[in-house]
């Protein structure tokens, strides 16, 4: 099976945005991943290896799916027809042409959603938070093209809306002071901030991973070792990202593996703890409470305590 994948390293707005972008077909590949799509995802439910990794399903058997927590997924777009996202969809918003819908034409979007908040039914496969609320937010073009003036509107829409966690799976290299004020501006809302480490091999970590109050995360395989995609610096936490399963367009179903899929396992896993915070001992939404939970619910990896690559640890809920 044919698998195309293109690195885009382009300028807008004198901005220099790095995304990768994918083309894909239902059973595909990227960066060597050791797993494919089962022949019989459409009639049997596949649960992750990230889920049992994570011991999600501990949770669930808690009552806790991410039920009432709205998820805003700024990205490409979603496939809201998709029949394992259909039910958790929401209608969000297109920044880029308010008047269109905001479909995904790249199948990121739709792949960051899947791990969210795949539905838990009888098909396809199921997301950290199988209850949770989905908005899409387009601001990636058909080409994963973007600029930063429709990020801080897509942030914007979130405050008017009430959004509760925003997964941001995209890095740019450099600090961009209108991103890192439309940031701060959700921050002062009480919107969590999650974001994808950039793929950059062991280089930094880029933006908007590295702002303070913004949890970053970088990726590791079944066996907890380290993506060779990852980055080195302001790292928070390390989730799976390698041989990731998800949602893909037109219904299908993908594996494909990066920085960009390890941030929305914390997402749903901030989702389920969203809906009875004070299970964990949470009684004020700030950043650092929810971090302080994460970390006590992280393994140490690599070097003894805090380090810039997998942060706190791995997150799971032991």
């Amino acid at each position: 099976m044919k698998v195309i994948t293109r690195r885009k390293i382009l300028t807008i707005s004198t901005v220099l945005i790095v995304i990768f972008l994918l083309a894909t077909t239902l059973y595909s590949y990227y960066f060597n991943n050791s797993v494919s799509v089962p022949t019989n995802i459409n009639e049997k439910q596949t649960i992750p290896w990230a889920i049992n990794k994570m011991n999600v399903r501990e949770l669930w058997n808690e009552g806790l799916t991410g039920k009432g927590i709205k998820v805003a997924i700024m990205d490409s777009g979603v496939d809201a027809s998709h029949p394992d996202l259909i039910d958790n969809m929401n209608s969000g918003i297109n920044i880029i042409d308010p008047t269109t819908p905001p479909t995904d034409y790249t199948g990121h979007g739709t792949f960051i959603a899947g791990i969210i908040g795949a539905s838990n039914n009888h098909f396809g496969l199921v997301g950290v938070a199988p209850d949770v609320e989905l908005y899409p937010v387009k601001v990636l073009d058909e080409l994963g093209e973007g600029d930063i003036l429709h990020i801080e509107k897509g942030i914007d829409w979130c405050i008017e809306n009430g959004i509760q966690i925003i997964n941001m799976s995209f890095a740019i290299n450099n600090n961009k002071p209108q991103l890192h004020e439309a940031i701060n501006r959700a921050l002062s809302k009480g919107i969590i901030i999650i974001s994808s480490a950039s793929n950059s091999y062991g280089e930094t970590a880029g933006y908007p991973a590295s702002y303070n109050q913004v949890f970053s995360v970088n990726a590791v395989d079944r066996n907890l070792d380290i993506s060779e995609l990852a980055s080195l610096g302001k790292i928070d936490f390390s989730a799976p990202g390698v041989d990731i399963l998800s949602t893909h367009l037109h219904g299908g179903y993908g594996v494909i593996s990066g920085n960009s899929y390890a941030a929305p396992q914390i997402t749903g896993f901030i989702a389920l703890l969203l809906q009875d915070p004070a299970k964990f001992g949470v009684t004020d939404l700030t950043h650092d409470q929810i971090k302080n939970v994460l970390s006590n619910y992280s393994t140490d990896l690599g070097i003894k305590g805090y380090d810039s690559l997998f942060g706190a640890g791995f997150v799971n809920f032991n």
